[in-house]
């Protein structure tokens, strides 16, 4: 896991160095760094089967916005009398 770590600290460095060498500066840097950040992001999320579905598969008990709320299935329902 740490020659992974590695790798990436030390691509990141090169493509940051790579930008300062051609003059661009360090607002360029910043949408590398982002870039490789979430490219790292998606593949541990991608080796470890993480998905979006998960996290909605996880939750024992549905959270509502509250009675009248987009969400609520009552919302258009006639009160009783």
């Amino acid at each position: 896991m740490s020659a992974i770590v590695l790798v990436i600290v030390l691509l990141l460095l090169l493509a940051v160095g790579l930008a300062f060498l051609l003059g661009a500066g360090p607002l360029a840097a910043i949408p590398i760094i982002v870039l490789v950040a979430v490219g790292g992001w998606m593949i541990w999320a991608f080796a470890h089967g993480a998905t979006a579905a998960g996290a909605t598969r996880r939750v024992k008990k549905a959270e509502l916005l509250g009675p009248g709320g987009p969400d609520d299935p009552d919302a258009g329902a006639r009160p009783n009398p």
